[in-house]
């Protein structure tokens, strides 16, 4: 019994996230989703997670049926036998009359018979179903961590995928701001051309750089359609539901400097825990297994009634029935099983002994984790002062060389080139941002406190 519900307990839940069709419930998004409102539709309707909260459900249930075997055990039956031929008995000789020494083969009994009756049993002691029940209630605490992890991978996940999402739009938003200018420039050109003010070459420049940003712009829009439907996926909405995301997650005054660095403590994470509390599961198989050489003590009842016929008329009114009733108590020692207790002991201490390696070397990775995911959100905050810095001589550069060529000092060339320069600036920029962004996520999920994004 045991074994069976340790079975259950140590099947790690594999998260697959669930491709078919599904009828999801109705619900209105609000205009501008925050990354905090993606989370929580993501935590009411994503499968893995559902998923999870049943096998943290089914878990109740399985303790529940290991505590069914320690109460009482209460079933009715009924017997019909009909001997065709009645089995012979041999007796001594002289019992029945006739010789002493010969042997006497006579049928006892008569051919049909018909028995009912209930049955009761009673478990009084036995270790093992004690040890059982406490590996239940640890097997819940297993289930329900493995839940908690379940609902940290969703939060971690849409955030990442939310963030990615916003990345990929301030690009959009950076090339429909450069195309905006090329157009512009583009028209002055063809007027100028129109007028033989300006070079054919100049002006196929123009139309060449746009083309180019446009044909960006095109494939970008692929890509986001594709994030934000993994984003969906990952809420578990429709994918042809219309979302807004809110962009001042990018903001760097709101979300970058106010950020707090976080306490680290390896007994936050849930993959700690959960490694922990399988030690104590294999704690009690290894008593279970030990217990299975003690004793134990059942007790029983069993009333009965009997009828006994040369025919079929168990339905005659007249028919006697014959009552029994008993009582008993039965005690089981075990004594010699070929050391398979033993050897099935010594096994179950090898796995212990796994998996407190197994726990050693996950508690290094998530402290090296931890202090990768700090260097890296210094690091990014370096580089974002960088190159906001950078940025703004990109800014200047540009403004300056637009004056400069209006008023015909400096070639097109030089007007195209700070165009570029500028607008790499300023997809460098966005992206550090997001980069920090993730850095920050990378110091709350290492830290065991992903959840915080939800205060």
């Amino acid at each position: 019994m045991l074994k069976k519900y340790l079975t259950y307990a140590f099947f790690l839940l594999a998260p697959a996230m669930a491709m078919g069709q599904e009828t999801v419930q109705e619900f209105s998004l609000p205009d501008t989703l925050t990354l905090k409102e993606s989370i929580q539709i993501g935590l009411e309707n994503n499968r893995t997670l559902k998923k999870a909260i049943l096998d943290e459900e089914k878990a109740k249930y399985q303790r529940n049926e290991i505590r069914g075997a320690g109460l009482p055990q209460f079933s009715a039956y009924g017997q019909y036998n009909n001997f065709l031929d009645v089995f012979p008995q041999a007796v001594p000789g002289g019992i029945f009359g006739g010789d002493p020494n010969e042997i006497q083969v006579i049928s006892l009994g008569v051919p049909q018979s018909l028995k009912a009756g209930f049955e009761l049993n009673q478990l009084i002691f036995s270790n093992s179903y004690l040890i059982g029940l406490k590996a239940a209630k640890t097997g819940e605490e297993f289930y329900r961590i493995l839940a908690q992890q379940s609902e940290e991978d969703v939060i971690h996940e849409i955030s990442m995928n939310y963030l990615g999402v916003i990345q990929l739009e301030l690009q959009k938003e950076n090339l429909r701001a450069n195309i905006d200018q090329l157009e512009s420039l583009e028209k002055i050109l063809q007027s100028q051309y129109d007028n033989d003010l300006a070079r054919k070459v100049d002006l196929n420049r123009v139309k060449v750089n746009l083309t180019t940003i446009k044909s960006e712009q095109e494939n970008l829009d692929i890509v986001i359609y594709q994030r934000e439907g993994y984003l969906k996926l990952l809420m578990g909405i429709p994918v042809a539901t219309e979302i807004n995301l809110d962009q001042s997650v990018a903001d760097m005054d709101q979300k970058v400097k106010n950020f707090q660095v976080q306490d680290f403590n390896i007994f936050d994470r849930k993959d700690i825990q959960v490694l922990g509390v399988q030690e104590q599961l294999y704690e009690y198989e290894y008593k279970n297994i030990k217990a299975a050489k003690q004793p134990q003590l059942v007790g029983f009842a069993d009333f009965n009634k009997n009828a006994f016929s040369q025919d079929f008329d168990f339905l005659n009114q007249n028919k006697v029935w014959y009552q029994g009733f008993l009582i008993g108590v039965k005690l089981q020692i075990p004594i010699f099983d070929g050391m398979q207790t033993k050897y099935k002991a010594a096994q179950s201490k090898v796995n212990a002994q796994q998996l407190n390696l197994d726990r050693l070397q996950a508690e290094d990775a998530a402290e090296l984790e931890y202090k990768n995911a700090i260097n890296k959100y210094y690091n990014s905050l370096s580089t974002l002062e960088s190159l906001d810095s950078n940025l703004d001589l990109a800014d200047d550069v540009f403004k300056e060389t637009t004056l400069l060529y209006k008023e015909g000092l400096s070639p097109l060339t030089d007007l195209l080139d700070a165009e570029t320069t500028q607008r790499e600036a300023q997809a460098n920029f966005n992206n550090q941002i997001i980069q920090v962004r993730i850095a920050q996520l990378e110091i709350l999920n290492s830290s065991g406190k992903i959840t915080n994004l939800l205060l």
